[in-house]
């Protein structure tokens, strides 16, 4: 038989090493779990992520035809103002014209009666011209007639 101190030693020993692997045992349990838990965070986070972000592609989407009603809203909008704009700026070039046109017609107007006026005071100073001239050949007239019936008496 062996001897009860040497068996009493592997005991010992044997007690050391089971208490070793129980702690190994044990500690890589709970690094396990820690991983796990740690893992299964993670893929709630991501799966939180992803809900997320699908609420967002929903809302987005849901909102995209919302969205386009209020761009044609505003198109529409913008085009009635353009719109308008457009037509007070016609309406107000319009109205220039008119004004210019009338103030020319004026102009015109005024200077034909300027011309018109110089017109009849020319004929008229011709006129008078030309009825001097006569009266001044009648009595240069009736002079030489008056001579020459003097000469012939």
């Amino acid at each position: 038989m062996k001897n009860p101190r040497y068996r009493k030693k592997g005991l010992v020993r044997k007690e050391h090493h089971k208490k070793k692997q129980l702690r190994e045992k044990t500690t890589h349990k709970k690094k396990q779990l820690r991983e796990k838990t740690t893992h299964k965070k993670k893929q709630l986070q991501e799966k939180e992520k992803h809900k997320k972000k699908q609420l967002r592609k929903n809302v987005n989407h849901k909102n995209k035809p919302l969205r386009e009603k209020e761009n044609h809203k505003k198109k529409q909008l913008w085009e009635r103002k353009s719109h308008r704009q457009k037509q007070l700026r016609e309406k107000e070039n319009h109205k220039k014209k008119q004004l210019w046109e009338r103030k020319s017609h004026r102009q015109k107007q005024l200077r034909a009666k300027e011309n018109h006026k110089k017109k009849q005071l020319r004929e008229k100073k011709s006129h008078r011209q030309k009825q001097l001239r006569a009266k001044e050949n009648h009595k240069k007239k009736q002079l030489r007639e008056r001579k020459s019936h003097r000469q012939k008496q």
